[in-house]
């Protein structure tokens, strides 16, 4: 990330309508190749813009509708070069389509610039596990125990156990290859088969009890966190595209 400094320096200036097309592919590069920890120091280097992409050229008039464009502009490459990257195109198509509804109910240019950040991390975050075979030998055992658990009561303690590592050090080294804790990647895992569920019409209560969520509340909490959409409003996407 040589250029680091220098494409967050150009996106400070707002006299420049385009940044360079050699930093905006370095960026996408971060994003297709998993490069989460590159992803997250964007971040933390440079939070959302308040101003919904205005460096990046007007596509409208309205800033909301500019923000939009300029999000399913990024969400096309990104998908793309994830696709091109190994990922495959239904999870790929699966992300795009879910980042591109929570833009659209978005009600400012604010909203749409943070779901646009959140879609690149989420989009790393998957090419990085797809990319699991690089990973430590208990990072994998760990993952696999997640898999085969997703009905059970999962605890770190038992998944440490499981995997032959103290807890500590496996939460730590988890941490450090994944760029998530255990815990949020428990989540994560059970809100995506939660998604298969919700596909396949089974009823949100069964999903929560199933799941091991410990209300139907919380549930679709967490399920709006992870997705953007509540539990009936992604059931529903799934009716209108069964159309």
């Amino acid at each position: 990330m040589k250029n680091l400094d220098y494409l967050l320096w150009l996106r400070r200036e707002n006299g420049l309508p385009h940044p360079p097309y050699g930093d905006e592919r370095e960026f996408y590069d971060m994003v297709s190749s998993g490069d989460v920890e590159g992803i997250l120091e964007l971040r933390r280097k440079y939070p959302s813009e308040p101003n919904g992409c205005s460096e990046k050229g007007r596509l409208s008039d309205n800033p909301l509708r500019n923000a939009i464009y300029h999000l399913v502009a990024n969400c096309t490459i990104i998908t793309r070069r994830c696709i091109a990257a190994g990922m495959s195109q239904e999870q790929a198509y699966t992300l795009s389509d879910i980042f591109i509804r929570r833009a659209d109910n978005c009600r400012t240019a604010e909203e749409v610039a943070a779901v646009n950040d959140d879609m690149a991390l989420e989009f790393a975050q998957r090419m990085k596990e797809a990319a699991s075979g690089r990973f430590s030998s208990a990072v994998k055992k760990t993952l696999r125990y997640v898999r085969d658990n997703l009905y059970n009561k999962i605890t770190v303690k038992d998944i440490a156990s499981a995997a032959g590592y103290n807890r500590s050090h496996l939460s730590a080294l988890f941490k450090r290859e994944m760029g998530i804790t255990i815990t949020e990647c428990i989540r994560k895992m059970r809100i995506e088969e939660a998604r298969k569920l919700i596909s396949k019409d089974v009823q949100l209560s069964s999903v929560a009890n199933s799941l091991g969520f410990c209300s139907q509340s919380h549930f679709c909490k967490c399920f709006k966190e992870e997705t953007g959409m509540t539990p009936l409003e992604y059931r529903e996407c799934c009716d209108s595209s069964e159309l």
